[in-house]
């Protein structure tokens, strides 16, 4: 009975987990507006488009970005940024720290280039269009895995309806332990009830 109670605790905490990231995902979702990458507890999960990173950062490789305070970055520090100016104007890009400028009231100016380019960036990065600083890369299959599971049938199938059933299943199991405790305490109460009788006829012999 323990072991069972055990598995089912465990079970549950697992599903509250995995709903409060989703909740917690969905919100940040949300909450982000249009051509903004969403974050999760300051982590924001990022694609790499094109080779400019090469061969570190493979074109397809999934990266993890983490929001840092623009002082402690250092040179050599990989970064995401959304990009000023040009063509890519806004768009979310990766790149290297080369250099860093001070400027005047104490904000930073980051001058950055991919590893596959011959040339540093045109334009630099400013303090507020800082995504993140890469902290993992996981790489090219991460990145297949994850476009098949952006597929909304996969996402229907194997995540949504296991889901439901979980927590259906816990549901029950939560009605079982509640009815099974009520039964436990009314077989209590019964096995008390002769003692206290026995007891109240002692009391009133005396």
């Amino acid at each position: 009975m323990k072991i069972k109670k055990i598995i089912s605790a465990v079970v549950g905490g697992f599903t509250a987990l995995v709903f409060v990231l989703g909740f917690a995902v969905f919100a940040s979702v949300l909450k982000a507006d249009a051509n903004e990458v969403p974050s999760v507890l300051g982590f924001s999960v990022l694609k790499i488009q094109t080779g400019s990173m090469e061969p570190e950062y493979m074109t397809g490789s999934v990266i993890i970005t983490r929001e840092v305070s623009a002082d402690k970055l250092e040179k050599g520090d990989v970064i995401s940024f959304y990009s000023s100016g040009g063509q890519i104007s806004n768009q979310v890009n990766t790149h290297r720290i080369e250099e860093i400028y001070y400027l005047r009231g104490g904000e930073r100016q980051f001058v950055t280039k991919g590893d596959a380019n011959d040339t540093v960036d045109e334009f630099p990065v400013y303090e507020k269009r800082i995504i993140g600083k890469v902290v993992y890369n996981l790489g090219v299959f991460s990145g297949s895995v994850i476009g098949f599971l952006q597929n909304p049938n996969i996402i229907l199938f194997f995540i949504v309806i296991p889901l439901v059933i979980i927590t259906f299943l816990e549901a029950l199991n939560l009605v079982n332990m509640i009815v099974n405790r009520n039964d436990d305490n009314a077989e209590d109460e019964q096995t008390d009830e002769p003692k206290r009788k026995r007891k109240a006829k002692a009391e009133n012999s005396d």
